[in-house]
């Protein structure tokens, strides 16, 4: 069991933070809460000598002095583990404001791992960007770091491809996710830098995939935050939260989250130390800050780079998504028991060989309730590479249903509509002329009614302002609902010379938008359910189809 003031690279930063010697966000302090609880597990052994002997490595061949937040991360990552060997904590998310020193760290850590300090053979090192130029960032600082001594010289053997510590065959290598090949991996760490690029772990599962050859894998993920949402990098920081909350107490995760908590501490120059707890060590970054503030005050688009890359606050253009982050995480709390409901339903597609957005809308005075469903032509996914993550959890919450071959079979759709309707009482199902003119005879036979809406532009700015209500004060809701906060946020706002708004694909291939399309019809004629719902026994008559 670990005793205070035993090591000091551990009790400095925790004193920090506990003590509130600066600026912290609250996951920091949850942070420090659990690598104290972890500390004082019976089965963990903090190996003191191992992280001294860590940080004096660091520090003599480093060109600087680590501030106490880096030698925290190198403590918990070299010298904690438990009675049978394992180290505590297999994977570490580094998520930090732009100049943290997130790659120095990297270059740091593999400097270590691939030495005899840490003293493993074969502990590959494997850096991994999307670009060549980041993959070889922290390859290049330890490639000049042995270059700057000669001891290090006649230790290491380094070409522009990879360096290795000859006593223990230790192979640092960079590669881009789009590499020809991978064959042939031995890692004993990964380092995936930047993940917010990442769309889904395609990437990261090809390489992960490899560990376990070595004792003591570890992986590292570090990353500002980004523009692309529901990627990889919002799936981190989600497990990272469930983690630090203390829902997930199995993975071996340490989970670095440095960030302002509100909008208004952006304004703040001490609460940018929330986002990167390294300023108060590094003056030429706070000049360098200040004056991009001083831009970002008098720019939209400097703003909204830096909340969002300094600060890790992201805040998109409002005028140009339809929903910010947030406002989805909004709408996705639970639904009520909507059973019984009366309700509007509606349907969406681009083309009867792609994706279908079906959905109903509820209502209950100032609140609108959507109950959605996908489903998506087998041929269509078998011909483009969409998110397979994201396509993953949709189809463990039965979100998305794949209709066999290479067109839309209308009766997987008018047997939805007729399962909905044993449970809800469908007013009438909506869509543009066009959507509706294939599925008509189908959903007459079926005893469904149909009702066809404008669709366009005009309908599009008409509804612009509900559609900005309902997400700015939280008023629409659709559950865990990962495929519909997708469609959103495939959706872009275009805002002619008059002010009109339309809503349009971001990207016409893989980023669809049918689901948002669809509750679109439906806010049309939103106004005919009545302002509190009224429970039915009954709902109306169907015929077999």
């Amino acid at each position: 069991m670990y005793k205070k003031g035993s090591c000091a690279h551990l009790d400095d930063w925790i004193d920090i933070v506990k003590n509130h010697k600066q600026p912290v966000n609250i996951e920091q302090v949850q942070l420090i809460a659990l690598v104290e609880e972890k500390l004082q597990e019976k089965d963990v052994i903090v190996d003191i000598a191992k992280i001294n002997d860590c940080i004096d490595f660091i520090e003599t061949y480093r060109p600087y002095k680590l501030t106490p937040i880096q030698r925290f991360i190198h403590a918990c990552v070299s010298g904690l583990f438990y009675t049978d060997g394992s180290v505590v904590f297999r994977e570490f998310f580094i998520y930090s404001g732009r100049g943290f020193g997130k790659n120095s760290l990297i270059s740091d850590i593999s400097f270590y791992l691939s030495s005899n300090r840490h003293g493993i053979k074969r502990y590959n090192v494997d850096m991994v960007a999307n670009s060549e130029k980041q993959a070889k960032t922290s390859f290049m600082d330890v490639h000049e770091t042995i270059g700057n001594h000669r001891k290090l010289q006649a230790a290491f053997t380094r070409t522009l491809e990879k360096i290795t510590f000859r006593k223990l065959n230790a192979v640092i290598k960079f590669w881009t996710s789009n590499a020809k090949t991978k064959d042939g991996l031995r890692p004993g760490a990964i380092v995936f830098d930047e993940i917010h690029e990442y769309e889904d772990t395609k990437i990261l599962n090809v390489f992960t995939s490899a560990l376990g050859k070595v004792a003591n894998p570890r992986i590292f993920y570090i990353t500002t935050d980004g523009y692309l949402r529901e990627g990889v990098l919002d799936h981190f920081k989600r497990v990272a939260l469930e983690i630090l909350s203390g829902k997930e107490k199995r993975r071996r995760m340490f989970p670095l989250i440095c960030r302002i908590e509100s909008i208004e501490e952006w304004e703040d120059p001490e609460m940018w130390i929330k986002a990167n707890p390294n300023l108060p060590w590094l003056p030429n970054l706070q000049q360098e800050m200040e004056q991009y503030f001083i831009d970002a005050k008098d720019s939209q688009t400097s703003k909204i780079e830096f909340l969002t890359k300094r600060l890790n606050f992201p805040l998109q253009d409002t005028t140009v998504v339809v929903a910010t982050h947030q406002q989805l995480i909004d709408a996705s709390e639970p639904l009520p028991d909507l059973e019984g409901w009366e309700c509007i339903g509606a349907v969406d597609y681009a083309d009867v060989r792609d994706f279908i957005g079906v959905g109903l809308l509820f209502r209950k005075g100032p609140m609108r309730y959507w109950l959605s469903h996908t489903f998506i032509v087998e041929e269509s996914m078998r011909l483009t590479n969409y998110n397979q993550d994201l396509l993953a959890v949709a189809k463990e919450k039965n979100l998305y249903t794949v209709i066999p071959g290479q067109i839309a079979d209308e009766k997987y759709i008018i047997d939805w509509f007729l399962t909905m309707a044993k449970k809800y009482r469908i007013r009438k199902i909506v869509g543009d002329s066009f959507r509706l003119k294939l599925l008509k005879e189908g959903f007459l036979k079926a005893g469904l009614p149909m009702e066809e809406v404008r669709a366009g532009p005009a309908t599009h700015n008409l509804l612009a302002p509900t559609i900005d209500t309902l997400f700015g004060k939280g008023l629409v809701k659709w559950g865990d609902n990962p495929m519909m906060r997708w469609y959103v946020n495939n959706t872009k706002v275009v805002t002619d010379g008059k002010g009109n708004k339309t809503y349009h694909k971001i990207e016409p291939i893989k980023r669809k938008t049918d689901g948002f399309h669809a509750l679109i019809h439906a806010l049309v004629k939103e106004e005919e359910l009545p302002a509190e719902p009224v429970k039915y026994q009954k709902r109306f008559k169907t015929r077999n189809y």
